[in-house]
């Protein structure tokens, strides 16, 4: 794949900027998370090499190289902010997930775009925001006044941004590798981070569980993967326990709900999961 002539000086001056120790590190994050623009600057510029080597696996998916790097170094500020030092985890292992899952979206909404009418991507946006405000309530969001005559557009959009543009083969550049999704980037084999980040989370929700029922719990675990080869999808949960993809949905958010409403499982799963829509 050709570089541009902005990513050919980018990619030559990576060098010029040293990896911090552990001690370093650990010091620059503390200076970031106290709003530190320099020290925020000296993270990125330091990790540098790990943020292009995850972006180099979404080339060709509708952002530049350039882009994705800039979302990768979204994420690592995001990782930066909810460090924690105290769980022993080295940063770079935690960040990965942070990093990836910013790098994803932002595939994500630049391929799903296409396919969504502005019109619903607006109703849409407007929910979510409703939906923050209500802390995470479904039931209560969907039926006020302003959406309810709009349940079925809201619903549509929610389940082919999740799902059906997952399986949607995207990328039109001559240089992409023969019509992967994100499904396929999304699964990609796990890297050694990935999978410490993975072990921490099982752990969290391992010791959570008490607080569900059993199908509640069955529900979460399948979501996210947790005692299972993999994670799968809502509808893919509903084949399995005979319910609508949107009942799982309901009956997930519930119990994710149920254990936000401790403090300490809140703080811990929140270093893993994005609440802004639970």
């Amino acid at each position: 794949m050709q570089q541009s002539r902005a990513e050919s000086l980018y990619f030559r001056d990576i060098n010029k900027y040293d990896l911090l120790s552990d001690e370093e590190e650990l010091e620059v994050i503390e200076r970031v998370q106290k709003g530190d623009k320099k020290a925020a600057d000296t993270l990125i510029t330091s990790n540098l090499r790990f943020v292009v080597s995850v972006a180099r696996k979404y080339r060709g998916r509708g952002l530049s190289y350039l882009e994705l790097i800039n979302e990768g170094n979204l994420g690592l500020l995001k990782a930066a902010q909810r460090y924690d030092k105290e769980k022993k985890v080295k940063f770079i292992s935690y960040a990965v997930w942070w990093v990836r899952q910013s790098i994803q979206k932002a595939v994500f909404e630049q391929t799903s775009s296409v396919r969504i009418p502005m019109n619903k991507i607006t109703l849409v946006n407007k929910f979510k925001k409703a939906l923050e405000a209500n802390d995470g309530d479904f039931d209560k969001t969907i039926n006020q006044e302003e959406f309810r005559g709009s349940k079925i557009d809201i619903l549509d959009v929610l389940e082919k941004s999740v799902e059906i543009s997952l399986d949607t083969p995207i990328g039109n550049s001559p240089d992409d590798d023969g019509g992967r999704s994100l499904l396929d980037i999304i699964n990609e084999p796990a890297t050694q981070e990935d999978e410490s980040a993975m072990r921490e989370l099982t752990g969290i929700i391992n010791k959570a569980m008490m607080r569900l029922n059993s199908r509640e719990e069955k529900i979460v675990r399948m979501y996210y993967g947790v005692n299972f080869s993999k994670s799968f999808t809502l509808e893919e949960i509903g084949e399995e326990l005979n319910l609508t993809r949107e009942r799982v949905r309901l009956i997930r958010d519930r119990a994710l709900r149920k254990l936000y409403k401790n403090p300490t499982v809140r703080e811990e799963m929140n270093d893993y999961i994005d609440d802004k829509g639970m």
